[in-house]
């Protein structure tokens, strides 16, 4: 149950064990992000090596194993983690998506120290044989009167009993009973006794039931939306009556994650002294936390589930003001989203922190919108958030189909061959061929094609793209003839549509220059980027990521050419520009020190690569997963490097699990999982 003081229970536990000498940790386990920051927060204090930090916050699947490791260690013994707020258990698993019960994720039942669990989920089956627990009530009448005579020492209880109605009024929730006592205490407050403020509570209209109560009564959920409503009223007496339509607009973006700057500028901007003071009252009266409130820089604001969703339930009424609130906070998050380009990696940080409340926006305030304006709007901002995933990295792999799939869920709203529908389920595509599943993301391809070209035409931007990302797929299946006529085809059109220096154009022919080389052709291939790079300097700018790819190719296909040294000093100083403008583990940057051990040892240096190549293979395991392309194409070129030493059985072994891993990501008939199977099949291929 959500306020039932979860929470403060885990702060009593807190406290005794900081009594016992023993360390304890807090992590809010509310989402990922929130999760991956307070496990490198741990790791930061506990002095752990930047490498595991670095798996964490980046969501590699192999993080909770190495935060295990680096635990059982015995560097953190006599020690108690808390994740509060788990409730969504997902997050606690290895890899966003199964259970905790299995044990190979951040909860795990035989570590070396002790482990505490917030949630409202109780079924044993999610957490596992191994896990205790412990199910919260409501309290009883005189704890929960108790409660209320602590917080608001000054409030005289009459009879005895006042605290105690007042407390079955509000269904002897804790998160009510807090509120409703703070409340009483402020200087707010209009209603100075126990029996006041519960006349006042039934005097109110008809309350709305929270959604995140599932086991209470409609009684005690009506008082506890009440309760809130009075605090703002009491806000409203004050001067702050600005300050309901602000935590309405508050709790319209993602519950219990901060809400960044970036967001609530705008609104911020209106009249910063009243925003900030609205923001002290709200924070006062307990229904928000806040960091630092300043003149200059104003704070990220958190507010908690329950508060969120009663404040979502009124919202939702037919009351006048409620659409415009909601149209808001949709205006924010397209501000948000203008002032950040999710090509520029400087705002990718940015991004992540706005995504989930994009998602949030999404998931529950789209249904209520009421014109296809905001609707539009909110399309908008999710593609844009989804575009940021699909460029920063790793996390485009982990997150990017569901977010792409509850944008289409929207967007189908507005009609199957609606401009936006379809942007939706191109992405969809796009997540699909980011996860490896290339003949599926061709089939999402060919059906938004058709419809685009029949929608918007032929030559449309958004058309081109299509094809082109259908030709990816094409291409990423093995049929790089097929694919190349097509690349020279929607070449010619892009030119004559676009021009010959559009971004799109660029980029195409670096796609065009790959399904030549994949034919072995790399001459051709690397004249092709060589032309293409300049251009892309030019246009774009030197540190652009896509001038920074058609580098990496570059730098490919020249080491296929045979001009190994040349290629080894191109591959030195790209990898040197990436690690400062994307990170060390961004996957081009990872992809371009493969290039560059594979350019050593074709020269020979074969003893020099290996290690190197072993370094990358392990990083990519962890951050991109050893079925992504890159990562088989790394292991191939260790199979071979370990080849050229003489070492056969141990090449063998890695020839094999290069197999079974193109076999199953490419499928048996891809080129590559043919060559390596020819090359095994050979009586000297390894010896």
């Amino acid at each position: 149950m959500g306020g039932v003081g979860k929470s403060t229970v885990a702060l009593w536990l807190a406290a005794q064990a900081r009594k016992r000498g023993w360390k304890v940790w807090w992590v809010s386990a509310a989402d990922a992000l929130s999760l991956r920051g307070g496990i490198v927060e741990i790791l930061r204090q506990a002095g752990a090596p930047e490498a595991i930090k670095r798996e964490v916050r980046e969501g590699a699947p192999t993080a909770a194993d190495r935060f295990w490791a680096f635990v059982d260690a015995g560097s953190m013994k006599r020690s108690l983690l808390i994740f509060d707020n788990a409730d969504l258990p997902a997050v606690l698993s290895a890899d966003g998506v199964s259970l905790p019960a299995d044990g190979t994720g951040w909860v795990r039942h035989d570590a070396s120290i002790v482990c505490v669990v917030t949630t409202r989920v109780s079924d044993p089956r999610i957490w596992g044989g191994g896990a205790r627990i412990r199910s919260l009530k409501v309290l009883d009448d005189a704890a929960a009167a108790a409660v209320l005579r602590a917080l608001a020492p000054a409030v005289a209880d009459r009879t005895g009993q006042e605290a105690v109605e007042l407390a079955r009024r509000l269904g002897a929730l804790p998160l009510a009973l807090y509120l409703a006592g703070t409340y009483l205490a402020s200087p707010f407050a209009r209603w100075r006794g126990f029996d006041d403020y519960r006349r006042a509570l039934d005097s109110g209209a008809a309350p709305e039931a929270i959604a995140d109560l599932d086991s209470a009564s409609s009684g005690p959920r009506a008082m506890v939306s009440r309760t809130w409503e009075l605090s703002l009223d009491a806000l409203a007496d004050k001067g702050l009556g600005q300050a309901r339509r602000l935590l309405y607009l508050l709790s319209c973006f993602a519950s219990a994650t901060p809400i960044p700057a970036l967001l609530l500028r705008p609104e911020a901007g209106k009249d910063g002294r009243a925003f900030t003071t609205a923001l002290r009252g709200l924070a006062e009266v307990g229904l928000i936390d806040v960091g630092g409130v300043s003149v200059a820089e104003y704070p990220e604001v958190v507010v908690h589930p329950v508060v969120a969703d009663t404040c979502r339930a009124r919202l939702v009424n037919a009351e006048p003001d409620n659409p415009a609130i909601m149209h808001t906070a949709v205006r924010l998050a397209q501000s948000a989203v203008e002032e950040l380009d999710h090509e520029h990696p400087g705002d990718w940080p940015s991004w992540e922190r706005l995504i989930p409340h994009v998602r949030a926006l999404l998931a529950w305030i789209a249904p209520h919108l009421d014109d296809d304006a905001a609707l539009k709007a909110l399309l908008s901002a999710g593609q844009e958030a989804f575009s940021s995933l699909w460029l920063a990295g790793p996390r485009a792999n982990a997150e990017g189909e569901d977010l792409a799939r509850a944008i289409l869920a929207v967007a189908e709203r507005l009609g199957h061959e609606h401009p936006a529908t379809l942007a939706a389920r191109h992405q969809v595509g796009i997540s699909l061929y980011n996860r490896g599943r290339a003949g599926e993301a061709e089939k999402v391809f060919r059906v938004v094609l058709e419809r685009r070209c029949r929608v918007l035409g032929e030559d449309d931007t958004d058309t081109l793209l299509t094809r082109d990302q259908l030709i990816g797929a094409i291409l990423a299946q093995g049929r790089y003839r097929e694919a190349e006529q097509m690349y020279r085809e929607l070449i010619s059109d892009m030119e004559r549509a676009l021009g010959s220096d559009h971004r799109e154009t660029l980029t195409t022919r670096i796609d065009l220059a790959w399904s030549i080389g994949m034919q072995g052709r790399a001459d051709e291939a690397a004249e092709i980027c060589r032309v293409t790079l300049a251009a892309d300097r030019r246009v774009m700018g030197p540190e652009h990521p896509r001038t920074l790819d058609a580098w990496a190719d570059l730098a490919r296909w020249t080491d296929e050419n045979g001009r190994h040294g040349e290629a080894e000093q191109m591959a030195r100083e790209l990898a040197n520009v990436e690690r400062g403008v994307l990170g060390d583990e961004h996957p081009l940057t990872l992809s371009t020190r493969a290039t560059l051990a594979r350019s050593i040892a074709n020269q020979g240096l074969l003893t020099e690569a290996e290690p190197m190549l072993r370094d990358v293979l392990a990083v990519m395991e962890r951050t991109v997963g050893n079925g992504d392309f890159r990562a088989i194409t790394a292991r191939r070129y260790l199979a071979d490097t370990v080849s050229g030493q003489g070492h056969a059985r141990q090449a063998e072994l890695i020839y094999r699990d290069v197999l079974e891993l193109q076999q199953r990501w490419l499928g048996p008939e891809h080129p590559e999982t043919l060559r390596t199977k020819a090359l095994l099949t050979s009586p000297t291929a390894t010896s």
